[in-house]
């Protein structure tokens, strides 16, 4: 029986709940690990698929299909496409996947070549080859560590030892660790079997299904750098080997082929027609499609249609089908196919748009996966129609923002895809994809909400039609209605940027001043200030940035600018106004530069860290949220400099000295963001290439704290109240709920006693019904749950986990824990331990003890449900269900272990969005309380009378009475079905009424008091009566 991924899932998601990622490259300390063990990240959204780059499936299983992000990891469908799961996030390193393929012989056997291949300006690397062969269940990381970027993975097709990796390389410098690789060992061991130039990668590679020994590869110098892109020159070409890459044979020079320096070229091979190579060839004498139809001896030119030549470095995918070597596939900014060998080209369907890949099945021609900016998406009738990729969590998230409102929102900008705003939470668990709001048209920066009107927000528009002058959206999300309210409203399109009057980061800051929400500040390589929500702007300040115009000219390839804004440079890339003080305001460059205002602009210091290498690019500036002149620096040099190391600095006085917090983080990251907490001061969180750091002594030491967040690039931090909010570059958003042990931490205490830490004040979201109403399916069956006039969730159900029903969500972000969360600590060796929650008046509300309750050593979690436990059972009846929810005030945590007692005080507050008040909710909770007491005292009187009718004899009087007794007050049913064909009997008359309490948490109607006085006075004179019969038979 094959193993589901499904299930997997569920073990997985059970798995990282308490476990620390695996894979890190900086381990936290195992102390630490337990410290933290109970922390847990939630992915919130949006569930849309984003930048892919790689595609397989598996040619044995018409439903399974694997799809590799550019910065996400790995991911598997078992239903063609329908929903999607990850199966790399917890064995791999790196999110950043560049080719993948399945063994052909053997389809349970795959490799994963690591580094996105397309290098635009946010590329992301990997750390060389990952092999699976149980399809993807576990995963073993097979060497090439140094390869950076790898653009295809090759298997032989009945030898699933043998596999070619072409290596693109490190697009930032040089690399002699560039070219094709091969193993004949499954990766054991690799032979580097052909290199061309150290700045001069393999970008594709074919392997000759018809004959294995017979392979094409086409080498393609280019470098990145933050202000442009160098792509082609005299290293770029086609090579051949008929040895199995012993060794090549340059085939560039031969006949039919363009002459000059060439830039990126893709190929495409058929096994119907096994002597014919096809090339599409960023050439700037002739740009276009050749073919050759004697194995590269010779060429001719076929097509230079602009649909299939467009933007080479980031396009030029071609492919050939294997069931008919005249159908070709060209992936450029739209999906296009050929049926007569590339002479003719038609546009297919395909959401969105930057396609990047596609697999064939290799005998079924309709069956298909494809790849864009947009996900994978699947196809089983030749892509007539396509799978979703409203499934696949995979936003590119630049910025993240965060307004004031509840439950609070998330906004950012998502790479090549436009702005959300995502609830932190959802009154229906999962985080749907209907709760998600669109905004602004753009791809990059930020989104941020304005403070005090909630229907306004800000939203660079990069790649809008309106691009260039920093393209502000002002966005009114009640009216769905836009204004372009660009600083300079002029195209940055087909030249370099020292031909601009304003040089604007591509992800140029939008600043709300914290004093004043009418002030909105941006910056190119001045500061602009608009007092009038960005109607008009005024210069602030002189140019805060260096001026080397070497460095901004247009870049690109042989036969196409590169000019869209991405590669502007000598920018402010970064600006921060201080919230602790008016009139402070930083700013850091591109290119190394911080400066500082105290006097709202008037007035600039350049205050730039004397050490700090040229070349540097200020990727965050922290205003700290307790200080004024207190403010810290992330700063990276991989794309600048070619340098993969971390900066990290901090200021006490206003940038007049600085403190080198670098020497402490862990070497083998880079550094794009970091925060200090609003709370504890030195609390430090630091967003790298594969996830985020923490420092609980201001710098002195780091540890990670990725838990259960897949590798990932994190490429900004916020802390909301007593959250953790990250953007993720491949990953959407993600949440850690409650911080509260990390503010609370403290290196000194002793480990060996037992710890409370004191709860959070907890903010009821409510109640719905459907959230809350019958569990799914286990072992990881997927489950579909509608909700009337809005979209359903799918899920796979996880049972009871810390004390809460857990769901984990296909196509929705995770759920926050309706309840209470609360943490404490146990030292090894603890025999007893229970937690209680007492109310105000010193009632237990509630009492978790034993396998309810998790007793690891070091930190663990558990989540109050916010009820008073149910009322004693009848035996043999259902349960009746008065679960009494806990009314807002004064609640008391009291964690016992092994005898000894400890105590925290937290209060449960109202949802700020209920009408209701304070009164309300202790006249909803009075008469609930006096409910539940009618139910108590009944259900222990009729377990009274059936024990006494036990023993009497089942045919004696008394047992017929209280038969009688109990007839009148509980059904007789034993299940649902069989309640229901009887007449309502006492207390199920009062069952409406507690269904009434549930549902509606406002003050109860007059008809509800009136039916509880009725139906108490009816039950207590039946238990009276009772009492009585039971009195008599007592005396007799």
């Amino acid at each position: 029986m094959k193993a589901s991924y499904f299930m997997l899932a569920v073990t997985a998601a059970i798995g990282m709940m308490t476990c620390s990622w695996v894979g890190a490259q900086s381990e936290p300390s195992a102390d630490f690990k337990q410290q933290i063990q109970a922390l847990e990240w939630r992915c919130v959204g949006p569930h849309v698929g984003n930048r892919g780059t790689t595609v397989a499936l598996d040619p044995t299983d018409r439903n399974v299909f694997y799809h590799g992000h550019s910065s996400g990891g790995v991911w598997k469908s078992e239903d063609a496409g329908q929903y999607w799961i990850p199966i790399s996030d917890k064995h791999f390193k790196v999110g950043s996947i560049g080719a993948m393929a399945v063994a052909p012989s053997e389809p349970k056997v795959l490799y994963v070549g690591t580094g996105e291949p397309q290098l635009r300006d946010c590329v992301s690397w990997g750390d060389g080859m990952y092999k699976s062969t149980d399809g993807g269940l576990s995963w073993k990381h097979i060497g090439l560590e140094q390869s950076r970027n790898i653009s295809r993975v090759r298997i032989h097709p009945t030898n699933p030892d043998r596999v070619y990796v072409s290596v693109i390389g490190n697009p930032f410098g040089p690399s002699k660790e560039r070219g094709v690789y091969r193993t004949d060992d499954g990766g054991k061991t690799w032979k580097q079997i052909f290199f061309k130039h150290e700045q001069a990668g393999v970008i594709d590679l074919v392997l000759c299904e018809h004959d294995p020994n017979i392979l094409y590869a086409s080498t393609f110098e280019v470098i990145r750098r933050t202000w442009g892109l160098k792509a082609g020159g005299p290293n770029s070409g086609i090579f051949k080997s008929t040895d199995g890459g012993d060794t090549w044979t340059e085939l560039s020079k031969n006949s039919g082929l363009p002459v000059g320096d060439w830039g990126r070229v893709g190929l495409a091979h058929s096994k119907t027609m096994p002597n014919r190579i096809s090339a599409l060839i960023d050439s700037k004498e002739k740009n276009g499609l050749y073919q050759s139809e004697d194995g590269g001896e010779t060429w001719k030119f076929v097509s230079d249609d602009i649909n299939i030549t467009q933007r080479p470095f980031y396009y030029h995918h071609l492919h050939a089908s294997p069931h008919n070597g005249d159908e070709l596939w060209v992936l450029s900014n739209k999906l296009w196919q050929s049926m007569d060998g590339g002479k003719t080209w038609k546009q297919r369907s395909g959401t969105k748009d930057d396609f990047h890949d596609m697999a064939f099945d290799p005998t079924d021609p309709d069956r298909l996966i494809i790849t864009h900016d947009g996900g994978a998406m699947c196809s089983l009738n030749g892509g007539k129609t396509w799978s979703t990729p409203f499934t696949q969590p995979n936003q590119q998230i630049y910025r993240i923002d965060v307004d004031d409102q509840f439950p609070y929102n998330l906004y950012g900008n998502c790479q090549d895809l436009i702005g959300y705003k995502v609830p932190s939470a959802s009154l229906y668990g999962g985080i749907s994809i209907a709760e998600v709001t669109v905004i602004g048209s753009g791809e990059s920066g930020a989104t941020v909400p304005h403070p005090k009107d909630p229907d306004l927000v800000y939203h660079l528009a990069q790649s809008s039609f309106a691009a260039g002058g920093c393209p502000i959206q002002r966005v009114n999300l009640k009216t769905g209605q836009w204004e372009h309210v660009n600083v300079w409203p002029m195209p940055t399109f087909g030249e370099g940027q020292s031909k601009a009057k304003y040089r604007f980061n591509w992800h140029a800051p939008i600043v709300i001043d914290p004093f004043d929400a009418e002030t909105l500040y941006t910056a190119a390589e001045y500061v602009f200030r608009s007092r009038d929500r960005g109607q008009s702007w005024e210069v602030i300040s002189p140019v805060l940035t260096k001026d080397d115009e070497s460095k901004q000219q247009a870049g690109g390839s042989p036969s196409s600018l590169e000019t869209s804004g991405q590669e502007a440079y000598n920018t402010i890339h970064r600006m921060v106004a201080s919230k602790v003080k008016e009139g402070v305001l930083w700013t850091g460059s591109d290119c190394g530069l911080v400066h500082v205002s105290v006097d709202g602009g008037k007035n600039w210091q350049k205050v730039t860290p004397p050490d700090l290498k040229p070349d540097s690019d200020v990727y965050e500036i922290e205003a700290s949220p307790h200080e004024a002149g207190t403010a810290y620096l992330a700063i990276s040099r991989y794309r600048t400099a070619n340098d993969f190391l971390p900066y990290l600095y901090k200021t006490n006085d206003f940038g007049k000295t600085w403190v080198n917090l670098s020497p402490n983080f862990p070497q083998d990251e880079i550094t794009r963001t970091i925060r200090e907490d609003t709370v504890r001061r030195g609390l430090l969180f630091v967003g790298t290439e594969t996830g985020v750091f923490v420092s609980l002594n201001d710098g002195e030491s780091w540890q990670r704290l990725n838990l259960n967040l897949p590798a990932v690039a994190v490429h900004d931090i916020e802390v909301k109240h007593e959250d953790l909010c990250i953007a993720t570059h491949g990953r959407s958003f993600w949440i850690l709920d409650d911080i509260s042990p990390l503010r609370q931490h403290m290196s000194d205490k002793d480990e060996n006693k037992a710890w409370l830490y004191r709860p959070r004040d907890h903010t009821r979201i409510g109640i719905n019904w459907w959230a809350l109403y019958g569990g799914g399916v286990g072992g990881g069956q997927k489950n579909y749950f509608v909700q009337n006039g809005r979209m359903g969730h799918t899920f796979i159900e996880l049972g009871v986990v810390n004390g809460e029903r857990k769901r984990r969500f296909l196509d929705a972000g995770d759920a926050r824990p309706r309840g209470a969360i609360i943490y404490y600590s146990l030292p090894r060796g603890v025999k007893d331990v229970s937690l209680t929650i007492l109310d105000s008046e010193q009632r237990e509300v509630s009492k978790y003890e034993g396998e309810q309750l998790g007793s690891k050593p070091g930190l663990n979690r558990m989540i109050w449900g916010m009820t008073y436990p149910d009322v004693p059972r009848v035996p043999g009846k259902p349960p009746a269900g008065v679960l009494v929810e806990a009314k807002p005030g004064m609640y008391m945590a009291k964690l016992t272990v092994d005898g000894k007692s400890q105590t925290q005080s937290f209060r449960l507050s109202m949802n700020p969005n209920e009408t209701w008040t304070q009164e309300d909710a202790d006249a909803r909770f009075d008469l609930w309380w006096r409910l539940r007491s009618i139910f108590e005292r009944s259900h222990l009187a009729i377990n009274e009378a059936m024990k006494l009718a036990e023993e009497a004899g089942e045919d004696s009087e008394i047992a017929k009475q209280a038969s009688a007794f109990s007839g009148k007050l509980v059904p007789q049913g034993a299940n649902l079905s069989q309640i229901a064909n009887e007449p309502p009997k006492l207390l199920s008359k009062l069952q409406t009424v507690n269904a009434m309490l549930f549902h509606s948490e406002g003050r109860p109607t007059k008809s509800a008091y009136a039916v509880v006085d009725e139906m108490e006075k009816r039950i207590d004179e039946a238990i009276a009566d009772w009492n009585a019969v039971s009195q008599k038979a007592g005396k007799k």
